[in-house]
């Protein structure tokens, strides 16, 4: 994008005939641009400009976030607010962009902050959501199919219109530079009325303002382009190395497995569902009968009041198998201690991670994976992408053969991610029609985006039913346990919200309520000394994702000091 030349006006001595010392201003220079009928800019116009435009165009998720706080009807105090926000909002982005504002430079600063505003505005303006450090973290996991499906036509319409072509008139228009002096007064001058106006806003409404900012703090995530590019700020920095990785801390080092010789093996099955909410699942009253199969499966445990960690699989699944809990929770501590699979892979059960999805989020970075991603079968993949039967695919392989012994298998579905619901299922699952065949969401009437999201879940009950149908054929030789758990859920266009990834505090249940389930093999509950009636009878108990790493822990007959009963689903159930 050409900038043009912007010039600094100079100065030039007078007539020799008069003191050295006097000099005048010639006249601005101004760039060369397609626009020049227009009339020539100073820095401070062209900057109140683009703050106008940013705030009129490109923060109406910020505008309806701050009217959706307040009381109804409207009086003068909500309309006071509202109006102090606005005036806040313009002078954020002023003090951010004043100091940009130099010969050669402020074009492209300029430009930039309003191409930023355009990506960040289409995604909250078309999902409901913020662009906080969580949500950045997350794009920098995510794999080519997940970002090819955001990237749609719609999307670059948008950036095109609200980001490429405002950008490109920025760089045109003629632009005039003053003095380095008389620009350094100008600047500090609309600084200084800006904050005044400020602050003048913030003593005589202290009261009203104080206390609707302390009641709606996450209103700040909203601020475009600023909260984004801070939010940017702070994921690169957390992925810049910090000297020597720090010694991996070793959790449970006491953990032994205590195991019967005589006995039959023994399968541990975590199924680690994707994107799925307990709302849409048969199983916990869903309208729609999403689950038929599970529905009829003998034994079937449903957990109907389970939570997540968190709104995202990049911080879900890592916060599944910490010892953690989701209070204590953060990637950071997570990623410098060992996990589950490192606890369980040490004791010498055999871990196995089978991935349909974007990987194990540093997981299994230590045990190793097998990723079904990029399979080829044609039965089950296709453009690249494969459906979550795959993981089955040479299921007897991952059975143990040893009396004794036990495995500990994950399967990592892609379920229900997206917003390409309709990839996610083949035709026989296509139950619910029409159903959006669109990764624009938004183009699709909400009807025909919950009808796709919800064959997401059928072909899920046909997958967990085919793979219990295995783990049944074998339950002669092999006890077998499974469970199945979402990472998150997914808001399908309540209050204006689709996909996923708020955060907590703002996320609503759509997000966090996620199913939750558990079968046993004929034999595994005698085996493993578990009361399965008493089991089903508290199955209704608040649960979560914190409760994942001791149950597994005991079916696994692992014993360590670190094992928590009280974060154990099946503790109270146990037989003497």
């Amino acid at each position: 994008m050409d900038f043009g030349k912007q010039r600094t006006a100079h100065t030039q001595p007078m007539n020799s005939s008069v003191s050295s010392e006097v000099v005048v201003v010639a006249p601005a220079q101004t760039s060369a641009s397609s626009l020049s009928f227009l009339p020539t800019l100073g820095a401070n116009q062209l900057l109140l400009l683009t703050v106008l435009y940013l705030v009129t165009t490109q923060n109406l998720s910020l505008f309806e976030a701050i009217v959706h706080s307040l009381p109804r009807p409207f009086g003068a105090q909500e309309w006071r607010i509202l109006a102090s926000t606005v005036y806040a909002l313009a002078t954020i982005l002023v003090l951010a962009m004043a100091g940009l504002c130099l010969p050669r430079v402020q074009k492209p600063a300029l430009a930039i902050f309003v191409l930023i505003s355009a990506v960040c505005s289409y995604f909250m303006e078309s999902f409901g959501t913020v662009i906080d450090r969580a949500m950045i973290a997350n794009a920098f996991n995510t794999d080519v199919h997940e970002a090819s499906d955001l990237l749609s036509l719609a999307f670059f319409m948008h950036v095109l219109t609200q980001g490429v072509l405002p950008a490109w008139i920025i760089a045109r228009l003629p632009l005039r530079f003053e003095s380095f002096g008389v620009e350094l007064r100008r600047r500090l001058a609309l600084v200084g009325i800006m904050l005044c106006g400020l602050l003048i806003i913030l003593f005589s409404q202290f009261s009203t303002l104080s206390f609707w900012g302390r009641e709606n703090r996450s209103v700040r995530l909203y601020v475009n382009p600023t909260a984004p590019m801070y939010a940017m700020k702070e994921a690169v920095v957390d992925l810049l190395p910090k000297g020597p990785p720090p010694t991996l801390l070793s959790v449970a080092p006491d953990a032994v497995r205590v195991s019967n010789p005589t006995a039959k093996p023994l399968l541990i099955v975590l199924v680690v569902g994707e994107t799925a909410r307990a709302a849409n699942f048969g199983l916990n009253g869903y309208a729609r009968n999403t689950t038929p199969r599970l529905s009829t499966t003998p034994g079937l445990i449903n957990y109907p009041n389970f939570e997540s960690c968190g709104t995202a699989t990049l911080q879900s699944v890592p916060c599944m198998f910490s010892r953690l809990g989701q209070q204590e929770f953060s990637r950071k501590k997570a990623s410098a201690e060992e996990n589950l699979l490192d606890i369980v892979a040490r004791t010498g059960v055999p871990t196995i991670w089978r991935d349909n999805n974007a990987g194990c989020m540093g997981v299994c970075v230590r045990t190793g994976s097998v990723s079904f991603e990029s399979e080829s079968d044609p039965k089950l993949c296709a453009d690249g992408e494969c459906h979550d039967d795959i993981l089955l695919k040479d299921f007897d392989a991952v059975m143990p053969k040893t009396a004794g012994s036990a495995h500990f298998l994950v399967l990592h579905q892609k379920g229900s991610h997206g917003p390409a619901y309709f990839k996610r299922y083949p035709e026989s699952a296509r139950h619910f029609t029409p159903d959006c065949r669109n990764a624009s969401v938004q183009r699709c009437s909400r009807e025909e985006v919950v009808n796709a999201y919800d064959n997401t879940i059928v072909y899920t009950d046909t997958m967990l039913a085919d793979l219990i149908e295995q783990l049944r054929a074998h339950q002669n030789s092999v006890d077998s346990v499974m469970l199945y758990v979402s990472d998150h859920g997914e808001s399908l266009g309540e209050n204006g919200i689709y996909l996923h990834g708020l955060p907590r505090s703002l996320a609503p249940a759509e997000q966090t309520h996620v199913p939750m389930m558990a079968w046993f093999s004929a034999h595994a509950p005698a085996a493993l000394k578990i009361d399965v009636s008493c089991v089903k009878a508290l199955r209704t108990q608040p649960g979560s994702h914190d409760n994942l790493f001791d149950s597994i822990l005991d079916l696994l007959s692992i014993r360590t000091a670190a094992y928590k009963p009280t974060q154990d689903l099946f503790a109270s159930c146990k037989k003497q």
